[in-house]
């Protein structure tokens, strides 16, 4: 099996795992050092390989980072499809997928950080931005879509505005979790209480009936209905 170099060239599955390796060393120094501290030397003394394999998979540093941008795309796609896998009711699925969004990008929440600040220069990774936030929505909106289809999400809005409103959601919970906001009572937002919340927030802005939103909270909070 073969995949494909930056540069088009097919890489056999040794090259698409040292890859991979190469990715994974540069995200962390990114996450670490930031993207202007970090350099093509960086990465490759971290994966332990001469400077001259990293720059025969990626051109240059910029090359690098838009590699990155779309295999986290792929990451928190495959992360999404894993955890919504057997599960037949839209609106339960809609919910654990969006708990399981929150929780992928707060866990990455500084190189998403990176990403959005690094757009403003270089317009291929703009361009590669916006294809991954139109991926993501496209697929929340086959699943509103389902929904819709199905009588259980409320159809007075395009599943496609549904899906980027809840995307804002998805964003807005992540920021109450990494910039470390305290709730009312002076404790700090954990990580369960903002990927819980925004679930929670998102179905129950979807469903078509009330009735039906609480019983897939109460299932996914495994507390009785009252």
């Amino acid at each position: 099996m073969t995949g494909v170099s930056a540069d088009g060239r097919s890489l056999t599955r040794h090259g698409e795992d040292r890859k991979a390796e190469l990715l994974e060393h540069a995200e962390l120094l990114f996450m670490e050092r930031g993207y202007e501290e970090t350099r093509m030397i960086d990465i490759a003394e971290a994966a332990g390989v001469a400077k001259g394999l990293v720059y025969w998979y990626f051109e240059n540093k910029a090359a690098l980072f838009r590699e990155i941008v779309l295999d986290m795309r792929q990451r928190l796609r495959r992360t999404q499809a894993k955890a919504i896998a057997g599960i037949d009711d839209p609106l339960e699925a809609l919910y654990v997928g969006t708990e399981v969004s929150v929780r992928f990008i707060a866990e990455h929440h500084r190189l998403y950080g990176m990403i959005s600040q690094q757009t403003r220069a270089d317009r291929r990774l703009r361009k590669a931005q916006v294809e991954s936030r139109r991926l993501q929505a496209d697929d929340a909106a086959a699943l509103l879509a389902e929904g819709q289809d199905r009588g259980v999400v409320r159809i007075d809005d395009d599943p496609v505005v549904l899906a980027y409103a809840n995307s804002g959601v998805v964003s807005h919970f992540v920021l109450l979790y990494s910039d470390a906001l305290y709730s009312r009572d002076g404790r700090p937002i954990e990580i369960d209480e903002a990927a819980h919340g925004a679930a929670r927030y998102v179905v129950r802005a979807v469903a078509a009936d009330a009735e039906a939103a609480e019983a897939v909270i109460a299932r996914q909070l495994r507390v009785p209905l009252t």
